[in-house]
């Protein structure tokens, strides 16, 4: 499985190199508006950075490009309709480690990652354990004491969703076993954190943010340090391997013409250097990590090889 997913990565890595060098002129493409969608809820994290993108690149593309939420699956609906669209650039997907990278591994999918045309990455964004302001667990220790006990709930966005796997695996190189629950967003768990309904939760800036400004909730411990959350123990602080990271990227049909990814990717390019965009990823608590082509496929498929080993051991 992984050498023919090598295969194909690298497949995948020589045509969009060969694309960004491509001096030839483009197609009329985009002649009509361009549908963007987003497998998860309004308000997440994929929400929120899928519509900093399409506002700023619509100028650039000169036609309207309409962001729909298809949730459903933990992402699988939505990014199965995207795979079984026609393959004219006309509708995209907003992608990320959970439908890309996750699903495929540990759940039946009717699409696999070779399924799509990687365009661009824009951001990540690190996870988190969050807990509610007035939380008994005041710190990570405090809480994998609780867990070790199963007296600990964690929420997360979806049974099968990239939180709880990523939660799971953590769990399991700290020695603990909380109580999950399962809500059908991220933005949804946070409120029953800060509602008092479950002890903590699995999330990312994006949601638990606003939830920490107003003094709601704590933040415990996160996959790295960011300037927003100075001074806060980091995983691997507690010798937890790995990177545990959420990112959005723009991925196409397999077989979308070249220069439909040439077209995103200039334009991509060019608004990902403005400083209005880039602060308004900032502010949704999101890193700019803006990538395309070959060194972004090959950290896609070294990523892909971790889960892969994880659900193996299921």
């Amino acid at each position: 499985m992984m050498k023919t997913l090598k295969t194909t990565l690298t497949a995948i890595a020589a045509t969009l190199s060969l694309t960004m060098a491509a001096g030839s002129a483009l197609a009329a493409y985009p002649e009509k508006p361009i549908k963007v969608i987003v497998p998860y809820g309004a308000g997440g994290d994929s929400d929120l950075t899928t519509r900093i993108w399409a506002d700023a690149v619509e100028d650039e593309l000169g036609v309207p490009v309409v962001v729909i939420n298809k949730p459903g699956g933990g992402g699988i609906v939505g990014t199965a309709f995207v795979a079984n669209s026609r393959k004219d650039g006309y509708t995209l997907i907003n992608a990320g480690l959970g439908n890309m990278l996750v699903s495929p591994n540990f759940s039946k999918t009717p699409y696999q990652f070779d399924s799509f045309t990687p365009v661009v990455k824009m951001t990540s964004v690190p996870l988190a354990v969050v807990v509610a302001k007035d939380s008994p667990y005041k710190t990570f220790d405090d809480f994998i004491a609780g867990a070790k006990s199963q007296k600990v709930t964690l929420g997360t966005w979806g049974a099968s969703s990239s939180g709880a796997i990523l939660a799971g695996i953590i769990a399991d190189q700290a020695g603990y076993q909380p109580k999950y629950v399962h809500a059908n967003s991220g933005s949804t768990s946070m409120v029953s954190v800060v509602g008092g309904h479950i002890d903590s939760a699995v999330s990312f800036p994006p949601i638990f943010g606003p939830h920490v400004k107003a003094d709601r909730a704590r933040v415990l411990v996160m996959n790295k340090e960011l300037d927003a959350y100075k001074n806060t123990p980091t995983f691997a602080d507690y010798g937890i391997k790995g990177s545990f990271e959420g990112w959005s990227g723009i991925f196409a049909p397999k077989g979308v013409p070249l220069e439909v990814v040439e077209k995103l990717t200039a334009a991509t390019d060019k608004v990902m250097k403005d400083p209005k965009v880039i602060k308004k990823f900032q502010n949704m608590g999101a890193t700019i990590d803006y990538r395309f082509g070959e060194d972004w496929v090959a950290d896609m498929e070294v990523t892909y090889g971790v889960m892969q080993a994880a659900a193996a051991k299921k």
